[in-house]
């Protein structure tokens, strides 16, 4: 990977300790451990979550524990992708520097995440990187260096994707400043994962990869259509992008904004990943 791109890489990455350490005291304060008292709280094993093809067994729900619970289970995902990536082996020496920083936050995300959910009298659901799989059509992305990065950026997309379809569900606003933190720390992995992989934005939808992962269902629309577009979208609530951005292609329009994605959609795309209890 170029330096000078990695350099800028790194340093709107490492801005993120600063931006935690924001939610952390954002977190106190409003007041996270009696912000919730009336909502059933209830801790999500990984025997409850995990699910031959799905993340869970049940539902999350969409109170703020349990949107959180669900980011949680990404966090985790990713998490237990980048640790295993960097000690395989197969990344190449000049790409190590940035999946370390992409791992080294995934694990702060999970961190801070458990912590909110704990502060506020919730029980975080626990994963340990040996509860996924990350084989693809027969293939161990731990082992292809190719597809580990094509799996890299449907992760990184879906995330941001996912963060975005719950955000308007978070009714606090401590939790809501700790999620789009955490987005914009996504969202800037998905810009350099698809930097690596020579892809400006969005893989379109015509272009299926060789090995077989799910690109489409990545960036798809979800269900309904109407509230998740695909990400080829060319208008953003009742505005026609077209007319409003007149001079830019479709595809330009449609790759400067990603698209929110629901939570069954996520955990179809996810859930595979997880290793049943």
């Amino acid at each position: 990977m170029n330096s000078d791109f990695l350099n800028q890489i790194e340093g709107t990455l490492t801005e993120a300790p600063a931006s935690r350490r924001e939610a952390l005291r954002l977190a106190g304060r409003f007041g996270l451990a009696g912000a919730i008292a009336s909502v059933p709280l209830f801790g999500l094993s990984k025997s409850a979550m995990a699910a031959s093809n799905g993340i869970r067994r049940g539902q999350f729900g969409d109170t703020d524990i349990a949107i959180l619970n669900y980011a949680l289970t990404l966090e985790y995902l990713e998490r237990a992708f980048y640790n295993r990536g960097v000690d395989s082996g197969i990344i190449a020496a000049a790409d190590l520097p940035l999946f370390t920083l992409i791992r080294n936050d995934e694990r702060a995300h999970v961190d801070l995440l458990a912590g909110a959910i704990t502060t506020a009298g919730g029980t975080p659901v626990v994963y340990d990187d040996n509860d996924f799989t990350f084989v693809v059509n027969g293939t161990d992305a731990l082992t292809d260096y190719t597809l580990f990065k094509v799996v890299a950026q449907a992760f990184e997309d879906t995330g941001v994707r996912a963060y975005k379809g719950k955000a308007a569900d978070i009714t606090n606003p401590a939790y809501l400043t700790v999620a789009l933190q955490i987005h914009s720390v996504e969202a800037r992995h998905a810009a350099a994962v698809r930097k690596l992989n020579g892809n400006t934005a969005w893989i379109p939808l015509n272009q299926p990869n060789a090995q077989g992962t799910p690109i489409a269902a990545v960036y798809n629309e979800g269900n309904p259509e109407a509230m998740f577009p695909g990400e080829e979208n060319l208008s953003q609530g009742t505005l026609d992008l077209r007319t409003a951005l007149s001079g830019y292609t479709d595809q330009e329009i449609s790759e400067a904004f990603d698209e929110p994605l629901d939570e069954g959609t996520v955990n179809a795309i996810a859930g595979p990943f997880i290793t049943p209890a």
